[in-house]
């Protein structure tokens, strides 16, 4: 997931501001989209991958073989988000699947008298089923949902998986299955993607999203398009991707690649480095 170059990694041992620079860059996405979806909260994300980075540039020096410095910081960020992360705003909220059933089926309205183009009103589609998914994750426990993470989303085999988890294959396995049976059956109860016999409909949870501040109108918080920013039917063919998809799995790979910034404290710490 993660792909450090052998001499990038011997010149960032040596004190290469460029080298380090370079690292940075390659690890950051990674990172930032496991953390999306472990903590489901844009802020969160960033907060956690900018400490993940800062450990990664710190105890470089220990990597013993750099041909394997992408697999041990990948390792590393998976166990800081498993394990050292502090509790992100969504996980604070303690909700599991069926206070997020109870949510869905009751918290819905009608989008037709907001007055949204037909650009916003696509953006906050998007928006909605997007945060439905990650906030669908994180009714799971960390260790299952870092599981379904790697197996399902990420497409990692059982051997990869459990090496970047440092579990048994057979622990892995485990993990995957139960997450496997809890999501796609409250998604085929649930959702009316996955079901047609389910009551939730993306388009009536737009209202009440825009109320509540989760999200706003013209804007997606979790990949930063904005209007203007894209063409009217690019953001209706992101939003067609997601209508298309029947299965469940299908349906979480089908988020976008979340967008990161550096953190300005990695941009010191380098500063301090060098």
């Amino acid at each position: 997931m993660i792909i450090f170059y052998p001499l990038q990694v011997e010149a960032a041992r040596q004190g290469s501001r460029a080298a380090l620079d370079a690292l940075i860059h390659a690890a950051k996405g990674p990172i930032f989209n496991v953390a999306m979806r472990m903590l489901a909260h844009r802020e969160d994300a960033e907060d956690a991958t900018q400490e993940i980075l800062i450990k990664i540039i710190t105890h470089l020096g220990d990597v013993r073989d750099v041909n394997l410095a992408g697999a041990w910081a990948f390792r590393v960020a998976t166990r800081h988000l498993s394990e050292t992360a502090r509790l992100g705003r969504v996980e604070k909220m303690r909700m599991t699947f069926d206070d997020f059933a109870e949510d869905l089926h009751h918290d819905q309205g009608d989008a037709a008298h907001l007055g949204l183009t037909e650009i916003e009103h696509q953006l906050a589609l998007k928006e909605v089923k997007v945060g439905c998914t990650l906030a669908m994750l994180v009714c799971l426990s960390r260790p299952l949902r870092m599981a379904y993470i790697l197996g399902d989303i990420f497409e990692m085999t059982d051997t990869e998986a459990s090496s970047v988890l440092e579990i048994p294959a057979g622990t892995y396995r485990q993990r995957l299955r139960r997450a496997r049976s809890t999501v796609s059956g409250f998604m085929q109860k649930n959702c009316g993607i996955q079901s047609e016999q389910a009551q939730c409909r993306c388009d009536n949870r737009i209202a009440p999203a825009l109320k509540k501040g989760r999200i706003a109108k013209g804007f997606t918080h979790l990949d930063g398009d904005q209007v203007g920013h894209r063409a009217p039917d690019v953001i209706t063919q992101d939003v067609a991707v997601l209508e298309d998809v029947q299965r469940t799995v299908a349906i979480m790979r089908s988020n976008p690649q979340f967008a990161a910034s550096v953190p300005s404290l990695v941009g010191q710490l380098l500063d301090q480095i060098s």
